[in-house]
């Protein structure tokens, strides 16, 4: 039987992860100490990027006006608990599976660009007022797979890591129903990559008691290398990709 692919391994891993949670949380909610939620989001991403694969070097960009033709597969999965006692957690859990187009000194050229990325962190929430605050501090896994179609055949690259992480989200409610949403986050710090962050921002519509609507604009940035410069086993990926997420979220 042949061996599954890493896309379907890291797929299959995240299904167990986040089924094992959610039975967690209906056994834990009848104590009343939790609150949950779960959020699907859909996004329409565009990728910059600075990719080398061994001694091929070039820019790979992908842009939202062409997800519909371009965008193979793309979305993002949280999950967040939080108890009474103000602490909390959130997972996360994203892919962008795209064809792009790469400018090398070999001119131009088709790559596919396979980017996953897994974030779980510890929050702890305050605030006064209208204003609710969250310190986190956590993980991001990447897990980026770049394949470039050269003139004398195909080359595949890629790599995965882990960057420390430690943010702040902010909130403020605007009316009963509307709040502002804004958060960022840095990481890195040689320990994975050089250096990795986030910032989001947009608006949370909470018109009923069990589901909210997001609609956030995120940007999601790293700058990672291994290797060798100049050798065949050399890879570096400094990126940027950001774009639009709309979602609901539920909550139980």
């Amino acid at each position: 039987m042949p061996k599954p692919t890493a896309r379907v391994r890291a797929a299959v891993t995240a299904v167990l992860a986040f089924a094992t949670m959610l039975g967690s949380a209906a056994a834990a909610h009848a104590q009343s100490d939790w609150r949950w939620q779960l959020t699907p989001f859909v996004l329409a991403p565009s990728v910059e990027s600075t990719t080398e694969l061994g001694r091929a070097g070039g820019d790979v960009s992908f842009d939202a006006s062409d997800v519909f033709d371009q965008l193979q597969a793309g979305g993002m999965l949280q999950f967040e608990g939080r108890h009474s006692s103000r602490f909390g957690f959130r997972l996360r859990y994203s892919l962008l599976d795209a064809d792009a187009d790469a400018s090398s000194s070999a001119g131009e050229l088709p790559v596919t660009y396979d980017q996953n990325v897994a974030e779980a962190v510890l929050t702890y929430s305050f605030g006064r007022g209208r204003d609710s605050f969250e310190l986190f501090g956590g993980v991001r896994h990447w897990d980026v797979d770049v394949i470039a179609r050269l003139p004398g055949g195909t080359l595949r690259r890629g790599a995965d890591w882990t960057d420390p992480i430690a943010g702040l989200r902010w909130q403020r409610s605007l009316s009963p129903d509307f709040s502002i949403l804004l958060e960022g986050d840095i990481g890195g710090f040689g320990v994975g990559s050089d250096q990795s962050w986030s910032a989001m921002g947009g608006l949370v519509y909470d018109r009923w008691e069990r589901a909210s609507i997001y609609v956030m604009y995120r940007g999601l940035g790293v700058d990672y290398e291994e290797g060798t410069r100049g050798t065949s086993s050399f890879f570096r990926h400094d990126a940027v990709t950001h774009g639009l997420l709309a979602g609901v979220g539920f909550r139980f």
